[in-house]
Parts: structure tokens; C-alpha cells; sequence
């Protein structure tokens, strides 16, 4: 293993061979007993997750992990298997050859569908809690202000072709305009460092992770473990209504809040890490 430089000085840095066809990079830092388990968005790797791996460095109670998903990051870029029931058959290998158990596992953006994913495949059986990082279980609807989705089915907002073609023509530009988005308050050197994050994963295997997102529904599966693992959904402000509302009609034990972008775990880390640990603190 080696350390890594800047805010997460103390994590290190680690890969491991999950199957023929990839090798999974994750970084790491605590030496607990219990292993949040976090896996980031679409295109983006571990790095994004910086304050949450310092914020545990010095841990004893928790194991906190971030991996690299296939094609992002660090991990193996992969012709094939850029689709979301690989990204959980993926997962299920990373828990499994590490041997984890009692696992907090947490998916930010497009990587709510890699944790569900995983959940509709191979179950609960090894999950502590799941956690909601601005994503939505089920990817498009009818109209997607109103509905805890991200785009609409018939794509009347251009929001699906935008994001799959604009990615293949013009990926500079379009991932700037992604990263601006995704910030509340973007400054340059954080969007040039969030770009070249983004720009690790190839062009076609971005386009291709988000048309075949634009097909996901999980929500039977997370409606499922309602009352059976705790959950928690951490929101930007924008979605408060329409999460709030699909949580207290499917969900109603999950514990629901929203403030921010949606990169509120790194703009606003002290708010961010607060909110998860006193959720870790209700967990028996």
C-alpha cells in the first residue's frame, strides 16, 4: 500500500484482483471493527471522497473504504461490463474476496444503482445499513420534478441524449458543464481537478454507463429493505420534495435529509460527516 498526498494524507491506497477482468483500486483509512463501504458516481473514482477519508484516519471504531468502480479511476477500464448489474456483480466480488461483513454500504449519483444493484442480486445478508448519496433507486419517470428520478422516459428535457451523445462529441466541454453542476459553488482549480477525475473513464464507457442507467428501477429492492436495514438518503435541496415524499410513502423508517449540490459530502464535509456519523451512532 502507499499513502496518499493532500487531504487524505492518512488514507492509503490499495488494489485488489476480483475477477478474471478486473482489478478493483480502492483507498482506505480507520482501523474499526465496523466497514463503511463508499462508491462514487458516474466516471468519477475513490479521490472524490477525500474528506470523508481524512474525516475517519484516525478511527477505531470504523473501516472506511472508497473504491474505484470498473472504468473509472484507477480500476481496470473494461471494454465490456460497463452496465449496472455488473457494477453489483462487481461489488458483490470486492465484498466478497475482502472478505467484508456488517458492511455500511453507501452510493453516491449514478452509484445508487451499483449498491442496488448489488441488493437485487445477492441480498442483504451482509449489509449493516444502506446509504443514499444523492441517487435515486429508479433512474426515469414521466416527469422527473415530480418523481424521484433523474430523467424523463420520453427524454422531452434532452436530459438522457445529452448526457450519452454530448459525452462522445464534445466530452471536455460537457463534463465542465457536468462538474459546474455539480457544484454549489465552483471555483476553477476544483472543476479542472474534478474534470481530470472524469476524463479518466473513457468516452464510451461513460455514454454507455449512462444509457444503460437510463433502464434501472430498483426501487422494489429498496422498498423492500424497508424496516429490515437502516437507511439514510442525503439529498441536494433541489430533490427535498420529491425524495421526502417517495421516503414516507415506500420507505418510512429511512432517515431523510437534503442540503447542498450534489457534491454536498465534499463542499460541505463538517455537515456532510456530522449528519453520517450520528446515523452510525443510531445503528445497533
Amino acid at each position: 500500500m502507499t499513502f496518499l498526498a493532500g487531504a487524505a494524507a492518512a488514507a492509503e491506497s490499495a488494489s485488489v484482483k476480483v475477477s478474471d477482468d478486473l482489478t478493483i483500486h480502492y483507498l482506505e483509512s480507520g482501523k474499526g471493527p465496523t466497514t463503511v463501504l463508499f462508491v462514487p458516481g458516474w466516471t468519477m473514482p475513490a479521490d472524490v471522497f477525500e474528506r470523508q477519508l481524512a474525516h475517519f484516519a484516525d478511527s477505531d471504531r470504523y473501516r472506511f473504504i472508497a473504491i474505484d468502480p470498473r472504468s473509472q479511476g484507477k480500476s481496470t477500464h473494461t471494454v465490456e461490463g460497463n452496465f449496472y448489474t455488473q457494477h453489483g456483480r462487481d461489488l458483490n466480488a470486492f465484498i466478497s474476496t475482502l472478505k467484508l461483513d456488517n458492511v455500511v454500504l453507501a452510493g453516491w449519483s449514478y452509484a445508487s444503482l451499483d449498491v442496488l444493484s448489488y441488493v437485487n442480486q445477492f441480498g442483504a445478508s451482509k449489509l449493516k445499513a444502506l446509504v443514499l448519496i444523492d441517487g435515486s433507486p429508479k433512474t426515469s419517470g414521466a416527469d422527473n420534478t415530480k418523481e424521484w428520478v433523474w430523467m424523463r422516459k420520453d427524454d422531452a428535457d434532452g436530459g438522457r441524449q445529452y448526457f450519452t451523445m454530448s459525452f462522445l462529441e464534445n466530452r471536455p466541454q460537457a463534463t465542465t458543464d457536468f462538474v459546474n453542476w455539480m457544484l454549489e459553488k465552483p471555483q476553477q482549480k476544483d472543476v479542472d481537478w474534478l474534470v481530470s477525475l472524469s476524463l479518466q473513464t473513457s468516452n464510451a464507457a461513460a455514454a454507455l454507463l449512462n444509457e444503460t442507467g437510463a433502464y434501472c428501477d430498483y426501487e422494489a429492492d429498496l422498498r423492500a429493505l424497508d424496516g429490515k436495514v437502516p437507511l439514510l438518503y442525503i439529498g441536494r435541496d433541489e430533490v427535498k420534495d420529491v425524495m421526502t415524499t417517495w421516503a414516507s410513502t415506500n420507505t418510512p423508517s429511512a432517515k431523510v435529509v437534503t442540503f447542498g449540490k450534489h457534491m454536498m459530502f465534499w463542499e460541505r464535509p463538517e455537515e456532510f460527516n456530522r449528519t453520517f456519523d450520528e446515523f452510525l451512532a443510531s445503528l445497533k
